[in-house]
């Protein structure tokens, strides 16, 4: 007994130590990615927080003074960090390092409550291709409102995980739920559609694991007031004070009514996205039936087995440590490698690469199966599914947030980082399952360490993929592209944009137009900039001619709101009139996904624009091109 106590013991202490250690290598590995990325490139649709929070540090309030469609949180964060920091784009581009520290901690948090300390290598492996996958996105910057939304998903998830664990322990679940309510009602307030069907699936789920674990009504009905009463108590704050301001009835429509229909109704939100995006799913068919084919038929033979060998023993030694060291010291140097060569990473990138349809594919029907073995549970009053809940939990939210992303037109690998931790979670933690059946027998164990080693690779080429993408595709939305990571080596020499480097293209762009707009119009004359580049407001600190959208872009402004800047542009035309051109695809994909194949707001302010810069004697100072942009300025004679 003393012996065992003993051994039980420096077991607790090595899965603590192993802990730590993964978990400082998830962070280093991470911090090394995003602090080479951050100082690179400036996409021309940066820049929008930096001027609405400019709007508001001038006296400005959204929803009253300017239409904004999403929740007030982010927008009134960055405003009070360049109140205190100054409107420098690197302070924001370092928040976004925050951001993504917080995300990799956030993952491997999540994966060890998958696996457990005593396999923290896996939540390591996980956490890193999860943080790297979500940062192959190639249309949000660093600091984006959907990276502050992705932090708070990621730990509500987390305390979500706690909750249900703790419940089927029979343990008190109530402070993790507590939190998860939190945390959740700051998540609705970054991004509300996304937000809200993650706390409707942290609701759901919380009454369905009460009745699985056939808790009392009574206790239920407490579980599930500890999970909404915070999220009502911080809209109700919120709510209090926009209604002090005079901006609440405005911020009811915008953020429903106006966000909403910008988007083409609530029909077209939740389920057009998948009819759209049928050729994507067709696609990724293939590798998602042979992830499915590989998880479930593993699982399910592992169940058999473990009904004939139901007291299976732990190995001795099955390198879980020195697994997790080979995948870091194979990354590091191979993520310095990528980042300093760039015929290295060219070459890499179209090695492998893994759909986000592929991965939702996957895990929604595991999901949804799952959910099925627990009814089957609740009515027959067993609990077979206990061992695999936390994953059936992992499972779901991963459909909450991809199926919430998909709202915005289809899915992004951003939300796609709950389903990367999935799968690689699985497949490495039924490699630790068959292991603990197979130690004994030399010829199997060794072919179960050679499967695990061989998924390690795989994410290993998985991680550098990702993280090459990014490098290669620094940014890509709707056309408006950005130079690679290693092109973008000259520094600009622009008002706030100290410590930022673009490609030499871009940098006399850059330079050439905010010259060319200082140097014709004075500090107070206002310029307009269609449809989502403020960014040159703040670079020529120029102001907007008081339009109340101040980006027109489809989904970010209503049609009405866009109409009648038109109006306003026509009675006081501003000095200086900049156009990004986006292309016709742009347009024409919106409306059709949005506006039911009719003109947007957007299309009629561009026709407007091109027509009026004419008739109104504008004169074309210049037009410049960079990669696959192409801006048009016009100055007032």
């Amino acid at each position: 007994m003393k012996s065992d106590m003993f051994t039980a013991k420096g077991s607790a202490q090595t899965g603590s130590r192993q802990f730590f250690i993964f978990l400082t290598f998830t962070a280093a590995l991470v911090l090394v990615l995003v602090c080479a990325l951050h100082t690179r490139t400036l996409p021309f649709a940066e820049g929008w927080y930096t001027y609405y929070a400019k709007c508001i540090n001038q006296g400005l309030l959204p929803y009253r003074d300017f239409e904004y469609l999403y929740p007030p949180v982010y927008i009134y964060t960055v405003a009070l960090l360049t109140k205190i920091f100054g409107y420098d784009l690197i302070v924001l581009r370092r928040l976004g390092i925050l951001f993504f520290t917080l995300i990799a901690v956030g993952l491997y948090l999540c994966a060890v409550e998958i696996v457990g300390k005593k396999r923290s290598y896996i939540a390591m492996i996980a956490a890193v291709c999860g943080a790297f996958y979500l940062q192959s996105e190639v249309v949000q910057t660093f600091y984006d409102y959907v990276r502050m939304m992705d932090v708070f998903a990621i730990f509500s998830l987390y305390f979500l995980l706690r909750a249900a664990k703790r419940m089927c322990a029979g343990l008190p679940c109530r402070k993790a739920l507590f939190w998860c309510g939190v945390l959740c009602g700051i998540f609705i307030n970054i991004k509300q559609n996304i937000g809200l069907i993650f706390f409707a699936y942290a609701l759901i789920l919380t009454i369905y694991l009460g009745i699985w674990c056939k808790k009392t009504k009574k206790s239920i009905l407490c579980d599930v007031t500890l999970l909404c009463l915070p999220p009502l108590l911080i809209l109700a704050l919120i709510a209090i004070a926009l209604l002090q301001s005079g901006s609440l009835v405005a911020y009811l429509n915008m953020t429903g009514a106006a966000a909403a229909g910008a988007k083409g109704g609530i029909y077209a939100i939740l389920f057009g996205w998948l009819f759209h995006n049928g050729t994507a799913f067709l696609h990724a068919l293939p590798v998602a039936l042979l992830f499915l084919f590989v998880i479930v038929g593993a699982f399910v033979w592992l169940r058999l087995l473990s009904k004939q060998a139901p007291h299976s023993t732990q190995p001795k030694h099955n390198y879980t440590t020195e697994t997790g060291l080979i995948f870091f010291l194979l990354l590091s140097p191979s993520l310095f490698a990528v980042l300093l060569f760039e015929p290295l990473g060219r070459w890499l990138l179209p090695t492998a690469f893994l759909s986000t349809y592929a991965i939702f594919l996957t895990v929604t029907p595991i999901f949804a199966a799952c959910g099925v073995w627990g009814i089957l549970d609740m009515r027959r009053g067993t609990d077979t599914m206990r061992d695999v809940m936390p994953f059936f939990v992992l499972s779901g939210a991963y459909f909450a947030i991809s199926f919430g992303c998909g709202n915005s037109g289809g899915l992004a690998e951003g939300q796609a980082s709950f389903g990367v931790i999935f799968l690689i979670c699985a497949l490495l933690f039924l490699c630790e399952s068959y292991l603990k059946i197979f130690h004994h027998r030399a010829k199997a164990a060794t072919g179960i360490l050679l499967a695990r080693g061989g998924t390690v690779l795989l994410c290993l080429l998985l991680a550098l993929c990702s993280a090459d993408k990014k490098l290669v595709y620094t940014y890509n939305w709707w056309g408006m592209t950005a130079a690679s990571f290693w092109e973008s080596t000259a520094p600009l020499d622009l008002p706030h944009t100290q410590g930022l480097a673009v490609s030499p293209q871009t940098k006399a762009v850059y330079e050439e137009i905010v010259h060319a707009i200082t140097a014709h119009t004075a500090e107070s004359d206002p310029i307009f900039c269609f449809p989502q580049i403020p960014i040159f407001y703040v670079l020529t600190n120029r102001p907007d001619p008081g339009t109340f959208t101040k980006v027109q872009w489809f989904d970010v402004a209503s049609d009405d709101a866009v109409l009648g800047d038109i109006e306003l542009i026509q009675k006081d035309p501003p000095k200086a009139i900049l156009i990004y051109h986006t292309g016709e695809y742009a347009y024409t994909s919106h409306e059709q996904a949005f506006r039911g194949g009719n003109a947007s707001g957007t299309r009629i302010m561009r026709d407007f624009l091109l027509s009026f810069v004419k008739t109104e004697g504008y004169r074309l100072h210049g037009t410049y091109q960079t990669g696959e942009n192409t801006l048009t300025l016009w100055l007032a004679l």
